[in-house]
């Protein structure tokens, strides 16, 4: 009787250590409710945790819904900072998430919401951002006037560099007599040292009719910090040397080296409008006092997934102008664009 006993007791040891999660290679997820979710924890994405179990389609749970959670297998967790983590995962008693150790690093305790993403899937190839706007105006009767304004900008990024181009032509005549005509572009390459600090090296160049200049042309490199670069905000500043040269239709030619001081911000105000300042700073190395400057604001608004208004004020300032020129230019251009 007692070998059965025994026997029996074996048997049941055997089953609850193969069906004990904690002791499986399961994962397990405890929701507010009580109820024990066994399976293995494919990724967490947009709030997101995705369950699956082997009897049936993976299961979605909502991360506000989770009381506790434990992997029995390492899973790599990403941060909202983009720092990488890897190890098992267990809830602690104030509903932190612990990260055990690993070769040079001890335990770590976060926050649900400082965490991005669970396993995520591998980087894509990072394809371009950008948008085009087109804006345009046009007046008869006592005066006839008609303007134009083209605009386009890109960006590709990746964990590594940043490429960026931007190029804006604006045409304006009234009374058949050409008022406005100048074309800008800018060409920048970033080269990310940590996820903060990189240097660039960067060209602009414009033409205006109205300002005498045929071409003027600032290159040069430079180093930039990235303050914040997320969906909501981001900030950077940067600064750096800079070879200017004015190639003048009338005036006399010229180049110098100059300062370059950058500051470029966007800040989504709600779902559907942005606003977006960068600014830029020349002042002269060799003729203290003198500098140029150029700033763009925009607020865009969405239409649609794809399409918005962009309202955008264009401040250009040269502390010596050549002469006849006015040393202060001013835009104000309102266009439809289309992002992708």
């Amino acid at each position: 009787m007692k070998k059965r006993y025994f026997s029996l007791f074996l048997i049941g040891a055997v089953f609850f250590i193969i069906l004990s999660p904690e002791l499986s290679h399961s994962d397990v997820i405890v929701l507010q409710n009580g109820e024990k979710l066994i399976g293995t924890i494919e990724r967490l994405e947009m709030d997101t945790v995705t369950l699956s179990t082997g009897y049936s389609e993976p299961i979605k749970i909502q991360s506000t819904m989770i009381a506790r959670i434990f992997t029995n297998n390492p899973v790599e967790v990403q941060m909202l900072d983009g720092q990488i983590l890897k190890g098992l995962l267990k809830t602690t008693e104030d509903g932190n998430i612990v990260i055990d150790s690993s070769e040079g690093r001890a335990a770590t305790s976060v926050d649900w919401t400082r965490i991005k993403a669970i396993n995520p899937p591998p980087p894509q190839p990072k394809k371009w951002d950008g948008s085009i706007a087109i804006g345009a105006a046009m007046q008869s009767g006592n005066t006839d006037r008609t303007s134009a304004s083209v605009s386009a900008q890109a960006v590709r990024k990746t964990e590594k560099d940043r490429f960026s181009l931007r190029v804006m032509h604006n045409y304006a005549e009234e009374d058949d007599e050409l008022t406005t005509r100048n074309t800008f572009g800018a060409l920048k390459y970033d080269y990310f040292f940590t996820k903060v600090l990189y240097g660039y090296l960067g060209v602009e160049l414009l033409n205006d009719k109205f300002k005498d200049l045929n071409l003027r042309v600032v290159v040069g490199p430079g180093i930039g910090y990235q303050i914040w670069d997320d969906e909501i905000k981001t900030l950077l500043f940067e600064a750096g040397l800079a070879y200017f040269s004015e190639d003048l239709d009338e005036g006399d030619d010229d180049s110098w080296i100059t300062a370059r001081l950058a500051g470029d911000f966007s800040y989504k105000l709600m779902d559907t409008i942005i606003f977006t300042d960068n600014l830029v700073v020349y002042p002269n190395l060799e003729d203290t006092g003198e500098y140029q400057l150029r700033n763009e604001a925009a607020i865009t608004s969405a239409l649609s997934e794809n399409w918005a208004l962009r309202l955008s004020n264009i401040v250009e300032y040269d502390s010596d102008p050549p002469q006849d020129v006015k040393e202060t230019d001013i835009y104000w251009i309102l266009a439809l664009q289309y992002s992708f």
